[in-house]
């Protein structure tokens, strides 16, 4: 039978775990988080006035104007955007 020994030269006793600064250090990161959150969501709210929605006649004349923009390079694609527009203005009627 062969015995084998292992000397260790300096290993420092483990430090016993301490349930409180854990959860101290836990809560204190949970805390900067929740500090972060807060302050990218209020830099994504606009102090302005706040914008009125817009009525089908305005939208569907920006898509007309879009259309014209688009008129000399894809002229299908400009006369979908012209039937779109139609009829979003008439199903806005109804």
């Amino acid at each position: 039978m062969t015995t084998s020994t292992l000397h260790s030269l300096n290993l420092a006793p483990a430090q016993p775990s301490n349930v409180g600064d854990a959860f101290h250090g836990l809560v204190v990161a949970g805390h900067r988080l929740a500090l972060a959150l807060w302050a990218a969501a209020g830099s994504l709210i606009s102090v302005g006035q706040p914008q009125t929605a817009k009525t089908a006649f305005e939208e569907a004349e920006e898509l007309r104007a879009f259309a014209v923009e688009q008129i000399d390079s894809d002229p299908r694609f400009a006369d979908d955007l012209f039937a779109a527009a139609n009829r979003h203005e008439s199903s806005a009627r109804i």
